[in-house]
């Protein structure tokens, strides 16, 4: 017995030393290049941490293959227990290194991320994307990816226009008003019964709520910038290959939903690169994605026609401004000042009617002064270049003001 216990002895300590080596540096090299055949040798011949990081930032190197779309490697460095909520030191989490998704690996890799986090009960932190809606917007629809037809033909009440993508994948947004209890879809290409025919439709629906929120300065020449994190899994909805507009429930809770917005904000505007900003308009958005379609007869684009949650979306940041309108031989005016004032008057002719603050709540724009407050329905209309303010009372009635000139 001695003798053997003498050899074991003599045989276990180098391999258990190499198991315990620290090959940090090494690891996150193979990682940044790339390399899965050294990456698996490390993570297999040694006890090697798969979490750390080598570079000021905290970088990981499950970040550092996901922000090179390397689907082999994350999955390589997930099986061996890579940290899928990690941040770097600028707050950033494991997912915004997917953002923007520079094509279909990145999207899959996303996939992965939520399936690991379901499967193991993890909550991921909160990821911000950008969504560019062009300004003025034409419509509350918008798509990223390579489209065959734009994504404002989706949401813009004209059921001969169409959004339309190749096969299955392309993310469509809808902007919406918080509380929609329902998505209103009419599918395919609805212009003609040849056409929904002839085109592929939607048969299951990924969808999820994210907020989408415009901080200061974040605006191009055409364009203004919304960060967007998701607050919901996905729900799949299932669609009839009808070219009849259908409705379907949203298994949403709206009052957790408002408070998870909260915590996603918050979460936001405490990063380093934030701190300091201003937070100027705030919206609820769904992401949608064909998941299934039903073939078309004679191509393989998929289509939707129309797309609507709740009432007609109220885009915050096109209200601010002068608004004027005929009242018999004067002329009646609002003005709404910037997010970072919210002040209103209502005139007619020289004189001030009603003075105070503006807010959007619930989808409304509420005007409140010192004799309470009016609540309106409110939408701004862009069209052929001329923009148009249509507010409705809570009576019914509806008044249109244009642009001062």
């Amino acid at each position: 017995m001695r003798i053997i216990s003498t050899t074991l002895f003599l045989i276990l300590p180098w391999p258990a030393e190499a198991r315990m080596e620290d090959r940090t540096e090494e690891l996150y090299t193979a990682a940044a290049a790339g390399d899965l055949k050294t990456v698996r040798a490390i993570l297999e011949e040694s006890d090697q941490n798969v979490n750390v990081s080598y570079d000021d930032n905290d970088t990981s190197p499950l970040m550092l293959a996901c922000r090179a779309g390397n689907e082999e490697l994350a999955e390589l460095l997930i099986k061996h227990g890579a940290d899928i909520a990690a941040v770097d030191a600028g707050g950033r989490p494991v997912e915004e290194y997917l953002l923007p998704p520079a094509g279909p690996a990145h999207k899959r890799l996303r996939r992965l991320l939520y399936a690991t986090a379901a499967e193991k009960s993890v909550q991921l932190p909160y990821a911000w994307s950008t969504l560019f809606m062009p300004d003025p917007a034409p419509s509350p629809a918008l798509s990223p990816d390579p489209q065959v037809l734009p994504a404002a033909g989706a949401a813009d009440g004209d059921l001969s226009t169409a959004w339309a993508a190749k096969g299955t994948g392309a993310e469509l947004w809808l902007f919406i008003n918080p509380g929609a209890p329902s998505l209103r879809v009419s599918n395919g290409c609805a212009k003609t019964r040849t056409r929904f025919k002839a085109n592929n439709r939607a048969k299951k629906l990924a969808v999820s709520v994210w907020t989408a929120e415009h901080l200061d300065g974040d605006v191009t020449e055409t364009a203004r910038a919304w960060k967007a994190a998701r607050l919901t899994a996905d729900a799949a909805l299932e669609l009839k290959d009808v070219p009849e507009t259908q409705e379907l429930p949203l298994p949403f809770n709206w009052e957790e939903l408002r408070f998870r917005r909260a915590e996603a904000v918050s979460s936001l505007m405490k990063r380093a690169d934030y701190r300091g900003r201003k937070r100027l308009y705030s919206s609820f958005v769904l992401r949608l994605e064909p998941l299934e379609v039903y073939r078309g007869s004679g191509s393989d684009d998929t289509c939707v026609s129309e797309l609507a949650a709740g009432g007609r979306w109220l885009n915050e940041a096109a209200l601010p401004g002068v608004w004027e309108r005929p009242y018999g031989g004067a002329t009646e005016t609002i003005s709404l000042s910037t997010p970072q004032e919210r002040l209103y008057s209502l005139k007619r002719g020289n004189k001030t009617l009603h003075s105070g603050n503006w807010r959007v709540e619930d989808g409304l724009l509420v005007m409140e002064h010192e004799a309470g407050a009016a609540r309106y329905g409110a939408f701004v209309e862009a069209r052929g270049g001329k923009k148009t303010l249509r507010l409705t009372g809570e009576g019914g009635e509806t008044l249109i003001y244009r642009p001062a000139r």
